[in-house]
């Protein structure tokens, strides 16, 4: 019927169907693209817990600067640190969930503050939504040059013959180090005493001989291996590094080690609609990609990570239970 109806039309009628046909189609794909492209329509703000200037707050600029590009909008940082984070995380899960305001934030919140207060806590699952963990620091286990322990087994050994003398310095209670710090001693079966700093100098003290070593992140103990004031005893990670050949990790010393979580990620508000998680998730993942931002980040003891929503999700689930059995075996108790 529609071909007999077709073949009765002039040529002219049946060129004119076709384009317009094919102008219907033109305008279908503008609309398709107008729609595509409607959102981001603006600068985005991202809230972030990082001190402007500090070690996370610098890279996730370089990373923002690549997740503008592939946005084609701005990414504004606004740095809120301070109350252990809770300044930023609470300003976001008061922000409309439109898409323009996005966290970014460590592990301190959703995971270390559950064992450190009693006060105002936040889920990250219900509270938050998870879009992407970004990447994880690295810890290092690391002496003052001249202290007689060459390796992490030697170490332990000096620790047991002098039970309750040996310290270490970390960058604070209930941080990532004192949890590894507190792992370490558990299995096996040694007595230090941990030192906590909130200044930064616990790196600058063990230099100085003040203190015989450290767990800390990477950036903050290159400067010292460079200049042969530090030695790299072991990586508190899963995995060795390339910048520190034939140094083992914490785990292969001392089986059942789990490095504590030192990650960054991204989340949106409570209720942030799905197609805007999916549109960050996938930013990120690009940004992410990019081969020098990547060596960069290896080189400062920075993991890239890059998992889906889901996998975010379940990844705090799980970083939850390892704190909370550090927690323990630190006897750390939460206050107020």
């Amino acid at each position: 019927m529609i071909f007999s109806t077709w073949s009765r039309l002039s040529r002219f009628q049946r060129t004119f169907g076709i384009y317009a046909i094919l102008c219907l189609g033109v305008s279908l794909s503008q609309i398709t693209l107008v729609s595509a492209q409607d959102f981001p329509n603006k600068p985005i703000r991202i809230i972030s817990e990082y001190s402007p200037g500090s070690g996370g707050d610098v890279f996730f600029r370089a990373l923002a600067t690549q997740f503008s590009g592939l946005s084609g909008q701005t990414w504004v940082v606004e740095n809120r640190p301070g109350a252990g984070a809770m300044l930023a995380v609470e300003a976001a899960t008061r922000a409309t969930p439109d898409g323009y305001t996005i966290l970014v934030a460590s592990q301190n919140v959703p995971v270390t503050r559950l064992f450190l207060s009693k006060g105002h806590q936040i889920d990250a699952n219900v509270d938050l939504t998870p879009i992407a963990a970004l990447w994880r620091s690295t810890l290092l286990v690391a002496s003052n040059a001249s202290f007689p322990a060459k390796t992490l087994k030697d170490l332990i050994a000096y620790a047991k013959a002098n039970p309750g003398q040996l310290a270490y310095t970390t960058s604070g209670i209930g941080t990532q180090a004192h949890f590894a710090g507190a792992g370490l001693e558990l299995l096996t079966d040694t007595k230090m005493v941990h030192v906590p700093y909130t200044n930064g100098r616990q790196v600058l003290d063990v230099i100085s001989g003040q203190a015989p070593f450290t767990l800390s992140i990477v950036p903050f103990v290159m400067q010292g291996v460079s200049a042969g004031q530090l030695r790299v005893l072991a990586i508190a990670a899963d995995k060795r590094m390339d910048a520190f050949p034939g140094v083992p990790t914490v785990g292969e010393v001392v089986p059942k080690f789990e490095p504590p979580p030192t990650w960054t990620g991204i989340f949106g508000p409570p209720g942030l609609p799905r197609k805007y998680v999916d549109y960050f998730n996938d930013i990120a993942l690009k940004g992410l990609a990019n081969p020098a931002l990547k060596q960069k980040a290896a080189s400062d003891g920075f993991e890239f990570i890059g998992n889906s929503p889901e996998q975010f999700a379940l990844q705090i689930k799980r970083d939850i239970e390892v704190t909370g059995r550090l927690a323990r075996a630190a006897k750390i108790q939460p206050n107020d």
